[in-house]
């Protein structure tokens, strides 16, 4: 039997090799990561690559980190038994109303003005809330990130994973009960009852870093579900 391709998106202010020491425990350096761009890789090369995967055949596991995982959902038409995995993820970030826990709009307006004065600063002291380090000022794709900031204010998957979590095991979701960035309550009102959540009690928003061996592991059981359904 054949297994899932593996796709992997990172989220806003950081870039593919967050995934490395995941991809490393997993033996599985041949995945499909892609970048969104906001170090200055290519965004039509990551269209490109995502189009070859959803050509095919082969079902998929996406795998997301934050708003990558928002990003994927985003995304139609994937091969039939494609399969989500949301590691520090949401449904939606945006508050709005009748979804209060989200992030208000005016902080990420802010944010999109700040990128215009200073996008180092405004980076960094996303970073800093994170737990990584800081990136250098000659790396930035400032119009990558303002797209990625408009995504975090407009997307909503909750009614696509209404729809998959009808279907047990599509989706699961791994989050930091200390995440600074997404709170647990943003958690619990952006996924539906269907979709499991699997709390790390001492979890930040970098689980891909500080829990490899948690999002490793969820990655196998996900990958052995694909393969017993297929």
């Amino acid at each position: 039997m054949i297994g899932p391709r593996l796709v992997f998106v990172h989220g806003w202010g950081c870039g593919p090799d967050i995934w490395e020491p995941v991809l490393e425990a997993l033996d599985q350096r041949s995945a499909c990561v892609l970048d969104l761009g906001y170090f200055g890789a290519s965004q039509s090369d990551t269209q490109q690559r995502l189009d070859a995967v959803l050509r095919g055949s082969q079902p998929v596991l996406a795998v997301g980190h934050s708003l990558g995982f928002l990003w994927l959902l985003s995304r139609g038409g994937w091969p039939k038994g494609t399969r989500f995995l949301g590691i520090n993820a949401f449904g939606r970030f945006a508050a709005e109303d009748g979804f209060s826990q989200g992030v208000p709009q005016r902080m990420l307006t802010r944010m999109q003005t700040g990128l215009q004065r200073d996008a180092v600063q405004v980076v960094n002291n996303f970073r800093a809330r994170c737990g990584v380090g800081p990136v250098t000022p000659n790396a930035l794709c400032v119009p990558a990130l303002q797209d990625g900031l408009t995504e975090l204010m407009t997307l909503d998957a909750r009614p696509a994973l209404a729809r998959l979590a009808e279907v047990a095991g599509t989706v699961k979701v791994l989050a930091g009960e200390h995440d600074p960035i997404v709170s647990p309550g943003m958690t619990q009102a952006s996924f539906p009852p269907g979709v499991p959540v699997e709390w790390e009690s001492e979890g930040g928003h970098m689980l891909p870093l500080t829990h490899l061996h948690v999002c490793a592991e969820a990655v196998r059981c996900m990958m052995s579900q694909n393969l017993e359904n297929s």
